[in-house]
């Protein structure tokens, strides 16, 4: 059974507009891979950014809480763990009383960066193991990666536009 915010964030990415979303520029040539661009995750940024505003007009119509999932915030952990952290985090805020709590983590790497690819992957599995109900690694492209247990890898293929299940 899958997640409802696996939904959520999966119509966001299908939502994506692919010239402000950088396509065409989100996989690193060979000399590139490990370099320090592919380290910050460069290329992903306009990827990640449209994401989030994507997310927000979904989060603007409610589909969040349609889903179940309450009031949603995008926010900082306020006591992160340790070593990189994620690219979003997303928070429930808490209702009748109830504090606010983490509900998911998520990564967004090219496939071809798979230094990044692997640190993020040990991002989210401690992410998730410090209470963030799901974890989600997007990857632009195509990539072997498997995850381990707890994260969810939602792939996106650039070819088409989507995210593939």
């Amino acid at each position: 059974m899958s997640h409802p915010f696996l939904d959520l964030a999966t119509e966001a990415l299908n939502q994506l507009h692919p010239r402000f979303a950088g396509k065409g520029a989100l996989a690193y040539p060979p000399g590139d891979a490990d370099g320090p661009a592919a380290a910050r995750k460069e290329r992903e940024r306009p990827f990640v950014r449209e994401f989030y505003h994507q997310f927000r007009r979904l989060w603007d119509k409610a589909l969040p809480v349609r889903l179940g999932l309450g009031h949603v915030v995008i926010q900082p952990d306020p006591a992160p763990p340790p070593g990189r952290q994620p690219d979003l985090l997303v928070w429930q805020l808490g209702e009748h009383g109830a504090a606010d709590r983490p509900l998911a983590a998520l990564c967004f790497v090219s496939g071809t960066n798979t230094d990044a690819l692997a640190v993020d992957l040990t991002a989210l599995t401690r992410y998730r193991t410090a209470g963030y109900a799901v974890a989600v690694l997007v990857v632009v492209g195509t990539t072997e990666a498997v995850a381990p247990e707890g994260v969810t890898i939602l792939r996106f293929d650039p070819d088409r536009w989507l995210a593939v299940p």
